[in-house]
């Protein structure tokens, strides 16, 4: 029995005991004694054996070691689980074999194998009773309850790529090392020394602040800087804590940087490692308890709003152009739509727009940079330049947008569809990128406009409470954003007492826009309707926000009969008009659910010249053959 003792005193001089009982002098916070990885009877560890008193014995022998490197002494996991996978994963993934370090670990980290199980040793008795295996519920059994094997942790045993620009190698000298050119548990894990991060323990390799681990490997472009790697609002950035599920142990968004939204092991989605189902991670701060703005309200109470929160609404980092499985734009019909986070802020990327920022549309704001987007030549780009861009991707070649089939008055859940005269029979009717840079007459959201009716518009925009937006200056060089009017009604830019999130979340307003623009209520038989009953400015507050409704426009200042028609008939501006763009002069498309064709033949419009024309329609009843101003 002496000479055993002997030699595996000698065993551990030559493995590192010695020297790990010479840091528990200098340094006992990164020694295995009395870490969870110390089993003696003596350990203060929660998980340990009743008689054993030697901290090796339980993974390494000096003889008679099991197939497989360092002297294994515990029992190997001969199970073969799924291993992590993703529609972006360029590396190849393959099976862990014997001859990888990690196959070590699973011995008792995939909950198969008893933790007492030992070659040379036999069954050790621990506390937590014979043949004791991690718990399926803890988080060191990474094969986890639901028999979903390693799919939900970081991979291991593999070579990395190096053909992904934001994957690198560890430089030399670093504590992260691959192992003959492999990820291994050891690169990142050091079974010897827990706390070596004071905060996260975990085993890990080195301190973890910032994610420094992941940074090791992982160079996401444009991550440096960006809102989640440096919070612009150290206050708001503390509130990140367990009470949002931070796991670290660190607290504020900073200092758990990667970790914020990603888990490496056991995580709650398997392809990118996210903690919780898509959305669901975002609103861990955006739901007001960390940053002020609830963009979570928005999308979840707001009458009209992108169905971020509808399942099976998915987002995939593969989706383009070339994806056979998830093609962007949609090409088919009866693909399933949807809008998640992802598809309009890159969480690597997005920053918050600096003190005392100057929109300069149609350039995309911070919040927005690095998304992908769809140019005006139908070309996919993985980094949209422009904020139409984005909204390009959903809402202009997809041949599955949902006007197409909305054949009612009532609309199929962003309210109701006028029916444009140019529209009808045209493949490209609500395409928007055919719109703006194609249209006769058109709101200035891809282009400039200089042939726009400036008798009507402001200098500048005003906000909901009137008050000029000394930012936004009107004239026929500049250009608009697609959120000017598609966004929040309680955004922050609409003015005092707003303090929502900026963008197209959530509104009340239908089609999801800022403030009201009426649409007069269809009649059954279009022609005959009676308008709306009651002129306010309120009701056209969107339209008002650039022109000038009460001192111009309804002053007759580019059409002598404006006042008439909207004062006196009740009808709405978008009765006439069609804000994205239009194959007429002056946005003129009229809204076929409304107007109907005169007695003297079609719906038509002709400009005879400012301020002149002619129109030949059926309106509130009243015939108009080829009526002049």
């Amino acid at each position: 029995m002496k000479r055993l003792w002997g030699m595996l005193a000698a065993f551990a001089i030559l493995f590192g005991c010695v020297a790990i009982r010479a840091q528990m002098v200098f340094n006992p916070v990164s020694s295995i004694l009395n870490s969870k990885h110390d089993f003696r009877a003596t350990s203060t560890a929660t998980i340990k054996s009743v008689s054993g008193d030697d901290p090796c014995i339980f993974c390494h022998t000096p003889h008679n070691a099991t197939p497989g490197p360092q002297l294994w002494n515990h029992t190997m996991s001969t199970t073969a689980w799924q291993t992590y996978g993703s529609s972006t994963m360029q590396s190849s993934i393959g099976s862990i074999t014997d001859q990888d370090s990690s196959k070590l670990c699973l011995s008792c980290h995939d909950g198969t194998i008893a933790l007492a199980s030992t070659v040379n040793n036999g069954d050790i008795e621990f506390a937590q009773g014979p043949n004791y295996m991690l718990p399926t519920t803890s988080a060191s059994n990474l094969a986890g309850a639901a028999g979903q094997g390693f799919t939900d942790d970081h991979p291991f045993a593999f070579q990395p790529t190096t053909q992904n620009p934001e994957l690198v190698l560890p430089p030399d000298g670093d504590a992260v090392k691959l192992e003959v050119g492999k990820i291994q548990c050891s690169s990142c894990h050091d079974p010897h020394k827990e706390n070596i991060d004071a905060v996260q323990g975990k085993f890990l390799v080195k301190a973890n602040q910032g994610s420094a681990l992941c940074t090791t490997c992982h160079a996401k472009a444009g991550w440096t800087g960006s809102a989640h790697q440096a919070p612009p609002d150290l206050l708001q950035d503390q509130k990140y804590t367990m009470a949002q599920n931070a796991h670290t142990g660190y607290v504020g968004v900073a200092n758990n940087a990667c970790e914020s939204c990603h888990k490496p092991h056991t995580a709650g989605t398997g392809p990118r490692l996210l903690k919780f189902v898509e959305e669901s991670t975002c609103y861990k701060c955006h739901d007001g308890s960390v940053t002020t703005i609830n963009v979570q309200q928005d999308l979840a109470t707001k009458t009209y709003r992108h169905p971020v929160d509808i399942t099976p609404s998915v987002h995939d980092e593969s989706e383009g152009p070339v994806s056979s499985g998830l093609p962007m734009p949609e090409t088919s019909a009866t693909q399933p739509r949807h809008a998640e986070c992802a598809d309009c802020h890159n969480s690597h990327v997005a920053r918050a727009n600096p003190v005392g920022f100057q929109p300069f549309p149609p350039t995309a704001t911070a919040p927005l940079a690095g998304a992908s987007g769809e140019s005006i030549t139908r070309v996919f780009l993985k980094q949209a330049t422009n904020e139409y861009e984005l909204c390009f991707k959903c809402h202009a070649d997809s041949v599955n947008r949902p006007q197409l089939i909305d054949s009612s008055n009532a609309g199929i859940g962003y309210g109701r569809n006028p029916k444009r005269q140019y529209d009808a029979g045209n493949p490209d009717a609500f395409n928007t990128r055919v719109e703006f840079t194609q249209g006769t007459s058109f709101h200035p959201v891809t282009r400039t406009n200089p042939m726009a009716p400036a008798n009507s518009l402001r200098p500048f925009m005003i906000a909901a409470d009137g008050t000029t937006m000394s930012t936004r200056p009107l004239n026929a060089t500049t250009m608009i954003f697609c959120s000017d009017c598609h966004a929040s009604d309680t955004n922050r830019t609409l003015g005092a007492g707003n303090t929502g999130a900026a963008g197209p979340h959530g509104s009340n307003f239908q089609h999801l826009l800022e403030r009201q623009s009426a649409l007069e209520p269809p009649p059954a038989t279009p022609g005959t309707g009676t308008g709306q009953p009651g002129y306010t400015v309120a009701d056209f507050a969107l339209c008002d926000k650039c022109h000038d409704v009460q001192n111009k426009v309804l002053q007759n200042y580019s059409f002598t009969r404006h006042s008439t028609h909207v004062v006196n008939d009740g009808a709405a501006c978008s009765t006439c008009h069609d804000p994205h763009a239009s194959q007429n002069q002056a946005l003129v498309n009229f809204d076929l659910s409304i107007v109907a064709p005169s007695s003297s033949g079609p719906v038509s419009y002709i400009r005879t010249g400012p301020g002149h024309g002619s129109c030949t329609l059926t309106c509130h009843g009243k015939d108009h053959q080829t009526l002049s101003y």
